[in-house]
């Protein structure tokens, strides 16, 4: 069968570079071993019974768009493994895997990476972002674990983890955060208009190709509770935090504060058995200036407005420029010319700040008599944008990883990020809480 790249699939063949990957990164922690040649099969056993994840794109060097092709024979085993000894070696596999995408000329156009070590076992998924978001990633990795679990092989218990992350308590902020005499008033701003770039840590390294991630946690969920009851979501106290946290990053480097934030709107239908491997999440832009002394609750209600905006009015899936530049009758190669041109040009003034991907409540995994209640997610950061925030709700805490850019961020500058943006997260949380 031979079908039409959607128009966000093209778009995203266009950003797939060496050095930026346009790929969705999910993973679950099994607190145990999982057997690789199991592994193996169950993976086989998904991939032979969903024909649509068989597909390959087709060679379009003139034509006007690309097109899949499905089912086609599977090409090279997409199940690899490695082993750790420690939570650093496993960053650097999983930092390496990460920092390039499928192929799109063999099938399936996924990879599956297997890492044992002391910690448990790590399955990392990474999937090419023309094929799948993230909950259709979710579905394949519920699908996977459905296999392993019959017959259900009896996990090895592992020993404890290598090193422990650090306690919460540690990065939370004391009391409330008072706005200084003089401080600006949270505005927001047209579509129209300068974003401000995240500014380069003082460890980026100019130009080197892939990615980081930055996976944490943050167990202040009962904080939340009252901002649901006043309307507010958990998505409105992760976009504002990131705002917060960026405008804190930049005054201490010089960048601006003027924000968007993209946020996909997805189809939660996408991570059960009606789902469709597909890339159907919507992106919409929030935006709001967050100058020195912006008080946390104005900047919370402003991304609120706009979210609930966003939710309640449907419509297209990308921009109108995307999709013109889609729909043009020009060659693929010729589009994707004009793409990098583009974004070298204007990237810096149009695009967004970052990205905030919320995949919501996942339900533990189970893999045969063991369950994975870590689960984390992340997808691609392209500069000017540089790093992307991808969240699930697992095991009763907030699972967050934090994709950025090498050019823009070395590992100690995403640490130092990650924790302003845990600080910013729970002195929100906890001051929404209070007030009402």
């Amino acid at each position: 069968m031979i079908e039409r790249f959607a128009v966000a699939d093209e778009l995203t063949c266009y950003y797939d570079r060496p050095a930026e990957p346009a790929n969705v990164h999910l993973e679950v922690r099994v607190p145990g071993r999982l057997d690789p040649a199991a592994t193996r099969a169950c993976v086989a056993a998904v991939l032979g019974s969903e024909p649509r994840i068989m597909a390959r794109r087709r060679p379009a060097t003139w034509q006007h768009g690309y097109r899949w092709e499905f089912p086609v024979p599977q090409g090279d085993d997409p199940v690899l493994s490695c082993d750790y000894s420690c939570e650093q070696e496993l960053d650097r596999q999983r930092d390496a895997f990460l920092s390039a995408s499928p192929s799109l000329a063999s099938a399936p156009p996924l990879r599956v990476l297997l890492a044992s070590g002391a910690g448990g076992d790590h399955l990392i998924l990474n999937a090419h972002h023309a094929a799948f978001d993230g909950l259709s990633c979710l579905r394949l990795m519920r699908e996977v674990a459905a296999a392993y679990a019959a017959p259900a092989p009896a996990p090895t218990p592992a020993p404890p983890r290598a090193q422990a992350a650090p306690p919460m308590d540690a990065w939370r902020g004391q009391g409330h955060t008072k706005r200084p005499s003089g401080g600006e008033p949270v505005r927001r701003r047209g579509g129209f208009g300068r974003s401000a770039r995240i500014a380069p840590g003082s460890g980026a390294g100019r130009g080197l190709p892939g990615y980081g991630a930055q996976l944490m946690t943050w167990d202040g969920l009962a904080f939340t509770d009252s901002l649901r009851a006043a309307g507010l979501s958990v998505n409105d106290l992760l976009i504002a935090a990131l705002m917060i946290t960026i405008s804190e990053w930049n005054r201490a480097r010089g960048g601006g504060d003027r924000m968007k934030i993209t946020m996909p709107v997805g189809d939660k239908g996408q991570t059960g058995p009606d789902g469709r491997w597909a890339n159907l999440s919507r992106l919409v832009t929030i935006t709001a200036r967050v100058p020195a002394g912006a008080m946390p609750a104005e900047v919370i209600a402003e991304v609120a407005s706009q979210t609930r905006a966003a939710k309640d009015h449907a419509g297209p899936q990308l921009d109108l420029a995307s999709r013109l530049l889609a729909a043009a009758p020009l060659p693929v190669t010729v589009k994707n010319a004009l793409l990098r041109s583009a974004l070298r040009v204007a990237g810096p003034m149009l695009c967004d700040t970052s990205l905030v991907s919320n995949l919501g409540v996942v339900e533990p995994l189970a893999f045969g008599t063991t369950r994975a209640t870590e689960v984390w997610f992340s997808t691609s950061a392209h500069m000017p944008r540089g790093l992307s925030l991808g969240v699930v709700t697992a095991g009763g805490v907030l699972r967050l990883t934090f994709r950025y850019r090498r050019a823009l961020m070395s590992g100690p500058d995403a640490a130092e990020f990650g924790a302003t943006y845990i600080r910013a997260l729970d002195q929100l949380a906890r001051q929404e809480a209070v007030s009402r």
